[in-house]
């Protein structure tokens, strides 16, 4: 990833989780885990940018919707761990409740 793309590309791929429809469930899905794991040291300041989209997918109540969410929060927040510094989970935290 370019060095300004994950602050601008990865809360729109997190936007496309609540895809359906393919390609572009996939192509959101994928690129979330390509730029999770390829920026993943530019993941934590984004991550206020990312709750919005997170709340609209899990509300659409669909369970594949639900499910795909789920499996990218997991690997959201063991994607730092590489760096000894989890942080990412910390950062959600205070989004819990909301």
């Amino acid at each position: 990833t370019g060095s300004g793309s994950t602050p601008h590309y990865l809360p729109i791929f997190f936007d496309g989780l609540r895809e359906i429809e393919d390609p572009y469930a996939f192509l959101a899905e994928q690129g979330v885990y390509d730029m999770i794991d390829v920026g993943w040291k530019k993941v934590l300041p984004v991550i206020p940018q990312l709750i919005i989209p997170i709340k609209t997918a899990l509300n659409t109540r669909q369970k594949k919707v639900i499910v795909k969410v789920l499996k990218v929060l997991q690997r959201l927040v063991t994607c730092d761990f590489e760096g000894g510094h989890p942080l990412i989970g910390q950062a959600l935290v205070p989004y819990y409740r909301q």
